[in-house]
């Protein structure tokens, strides 16, 4: 289980600096320390490792926005937190744009990348009702809708912050302009 967990971690650090196309076993074997003959025995072809990789990245993804929306703090402070967490990884967004395109192509990825989806709209939507019924956010509209315009407007940074520049000062840009960006959808 150690050598697989390896090889999944390298693949998926491979597939954010190379991405889905120009990843090689070879690279992989490589990164992990193992040879292309166990990473075969561990999966029967290179797609094989590279959706394996993607669903594993997806399901911690999910976790972590479940751990996000159950931290023991304000619902305001659970909010910055969970839109602090949306883009703060320049590597986890890759891998979620990376898991986005191939899921396009490879339907058995749909079901993970709904389930990091609806992770994420639960985790916002429980936050946001928090937060009005406490009376930190304002109600406009249902926290639902509100939470998956959020979530929209998070998507794109994410693509930015995937495709951008990994400068600290342009990250740190990004997310001053995502939480304005939130701060006026939210009323606040």
């Amino acid at each position: 289980m150690q050598r697989r967990t390896q090889i999944l971690d390298a693949a998926e650090h491979l597939l954010a600096s190379h991405g889905y196309d120009a990843l090689r076993l070879r690279d992989v074997s490589e990164a992990a320390g193992v040879s292309i003959g166990l990473i075969q025995h561990h999966f029967a072809t290179r797609d094989d490792l590279l959706l394996e990789t993607m669903r594993v990245a997806s399901l911690r993804r999910a976790q972590q926005w479940s751990e996000l929306a159950r931290a023991d703090l304000s619902p305001a402070d659970r909010i910055r937190s969970l839109i602090e967490g949306a883009i703060g990884d320049h590597h986890r967004c890759v891998i979620w744009i990376e898991t986005c395109a191939a899921a396009t192509r490879h339907p058995e990825l749909l079901n993970d990348v709904h389930r990091t989806q609806e992770a994420w709209q639960r985790a916002i939507t429980d936050a946001l009702t928090d937060a009005v019924r406490d009376d930190s956010v304002p109600a406009h509209g249902s926290p639902g809708e509100t939470a998956e315009l959020l979530i929209r407007l998070i998507d794109g940074f994410i693509l930015d912050a995937a495709v951008g520049t990994t400068d600290t000062a342009e990250a740190e840009r990004r997310l001053i302009l995502l939480k304005d960006a939130a701060a006026r959808l939210l009323g606040l």
